[in-house]
C-alpha cells in the first residue's frame, strides 16, 4: 500500500485506537488519562453539549458553539480550563494544553481529522439525556483516579459503539446483506440474487468492503473492541460470535477476495 493510500485510509477512530493502546502498553497512566479526556472534549464539543454546560454555567456558549468555532488545540485548551473551573477544586482536569496536542504531532492529526469528520455526513449525534447523565455521575466521583480511570472506560465504550454504527451503516447500503439477522445473531440470507447481486457492488464499494473486511480480520484493531478473528468468524474472545463465517464469506465474495486468494 501507498504512503498516500495509508493516510486516506485513516480514520480518526482508528487512529485513537491505535494511540491509546501504545498509551497503555506503556504503563503509565498518565497519556491514557490525557487521549481520554481529549476524546470526551472532542465529543463534547462536536456534539453541542460543551455549549450547553457553558450555558447553564452562565459562560458564552459560543466559544464552543460548533456551529461558530472549528475543533482545534486552542479550543480543546479552552474547554479543559472550563471544565476545571466546573469542578472548584482538585480536577484531573489539568491538560492537555493546546502545545501540548501540537507538540504530540498524531494526537494533533486526531484533532484535524475529528474536525475534518465533523463536516461530513454522519455528524454526531448530540449526546442523549443518559450519556449526560453518565458525564455527570462521573463529574461527581471525588478520587481523580478513579474518575480518570471510569472516564476512558466510558469514552472506549463510546468509541467502540460509534464505530459499530459506522459498519452497520456501511452495511445497510448493500441490500443483498440482511443487517436485521446479523444484528439479531442469526445468520443473514442475501437479499439479492444472481446478476442483480452483482450490479449493486461498484468498484468503489469493493474498495471499501475489501477494508472493512480487513479491519474484521486484523485481531490488533478487533482487540480495542475485545473481538478477536478466529476460525472465520469475528466473537467475543469466549463469548458469543458477531460475525459468522458464511458472512465473511459473504463480504469476501462481494470484494473478490475469494478468486484473489483461490
Amino acid at each position: 500500500m501507498t504512503q498516500s493510500a495509508e493516510t486516506e485510509s485513516v480514520t480518526a477512530d482508528s487512529l485513537m485506537a491505535r494511540l491509546q493502546r501504545e498509551a497503555r502498553q506503556t504503563g503509565d497512566p498518565r497519556p491514557v488519562a490525557t487521549l481520554a479526556r481529549v476524546v470526551e472534549a472532542c465529543d463534547d464539543i462536536l456534539s453541542g453539549g460543551a455549549a450547553r454546560r457553558a450555558r447553564a454555567a452562565k459562560e458564552d456558549p459560543k466559544m464552543f458553539d460548533p456551529d461558530f468555532v472549528k475543533l482545534n488545540p486552542r479550543v480543546i485548551g479552552l474547554y479543559i480550563r472550563f471544565r476545571a473551573r466546573l469542578e472548584k477544586g482538585p480536577t484531573d482536569w489539568s491538560g492537555p494544553h493546546p502545545s501540548t496536542i501540537r507538540g504530540w504531532k498524531e494526537l494533533a492529526q486526531y484533532v484535524q481529522l475529528r474536525a475534518a469528520e465533523a463536516t461530513r455526513p454522519g455528524r454526531p449525534k448530540r449526546p442523549s439525556p443518559s450519556s449526560r447523565k453518565t458525564d455527570e455521575i462521573i463529574d461527581g466521583i471525588e478520587n481523580m483516579h478513579d474518575r480518570a480511570q471510569l472516564r476512558e472506560a466510558v469514552a472506549r465504550g463510546r468509541e467502540t459503539k460509534r464505530q459499530l454504527d459506522i459498519m452497520v451503516a456501511a452495511l445497510r447500503r448493500y441490500p443483498e446483506i440482511d443487517i436485521d439477522s446479523l444484528q439479531e445473531g442469526r445468520p443473514f440470507a442475501t437479499k439479492v440474487q444472481g446478476p442483480q447481486a452483482q450490479s449493486a457492488v461498484g468498484p468503489d464499494d469493493v474498495k471499501l468492503i475489501r477494508r472493512l473486511v480487513a479491519r474484521l480480520c486484523d485481531n490488533d484493531q478487533l482487540d480495542e473492541f475485545d473481538l478477536i478473528f478466529r476460525s472465520g468468524r469475528v466473537k467475543r474472545e469466549g463469548g458469543l460470535d458477531l460475525v459468522l463465517p458464511e458472512e465473511i464469506s459473504l463480504l469476501e465474495r462481494l470484494a473478490g477476495l475469494e478468486e484473489s486468494t483461490a
